[in-house]
C-alpha cells in the first residue's frame, strides 16, 4: 500500500501546469515551424551577381574561362560599366567581337534582369 500513494491537490496541479505548459511549447513550435515552411521559401533573395553560365553559353564559352577572363579585365559593379579598353580585352581573350560583347552584355544587365 506504501506504493499507492493518494495524490495531494498541490501535486495534482502541479501536473496539470506542467502538462499545460508542455502544450503551450508544443503549439509555439508547431506555430514557428508552420511560419517557417510556408514565410521562409519566399524571403530568399535572389544570387548575387551576373548568371555567368547564360553569359558564356551566349558568348560561346566555358563559364570557367569567362569567369576567369572577366575577373581579370571587368571591374565589380559598384565601379561602373566597363570602360571600352576593358570591353577590348574582354573580347580579344574570348576571341569574339566588341559588339557580340555589348549585345551580351545588355541583355543581361542588372536592371532587365530584374524586371523578367
Amino acid at each position: 500500500m506504501a506504493l499507492l500513494q493518494k495524490e495531494t491537490p498541490t501535486t495534482g496541479a502541479r501536473r496539470g501546469r506542467l502538462r499545460y505548459g508542455l502544450m503551450d511549447l508544443f503549439v509555439v513550435a508547431a506555430c514557428g515551424l508552420t511560419f517557417a515552411a510556408v514565410v521562409g521559401p519566399g524571403m530568399h533573395a535572389a544570387p548575387k551577381g551576373p548568371p555567368i553560365a547564360l553569359i558564356a553559353r551566349d558568348l560561346g564559352t566555358t563559364p570557367e574561362q569567362f569567369q576567369q577572363v572577366a575577373d581579370r579585365f571587368l571591374p565589380r559593379c559598384p565601379n561602373g560599366p566597363p570602360t571600352e579598353s576593358q570591353k577590348r580585352q574582354v573580347a580579344a581573350m574570348l576571341n569574339i567581337s566588341v559588339e557580340r560583347l555589348d549585345t551580351v552584355m545588355e541583355k543581361y544587365r542588372p536592371d532587365r534582369l530584374r524586371q523578367q
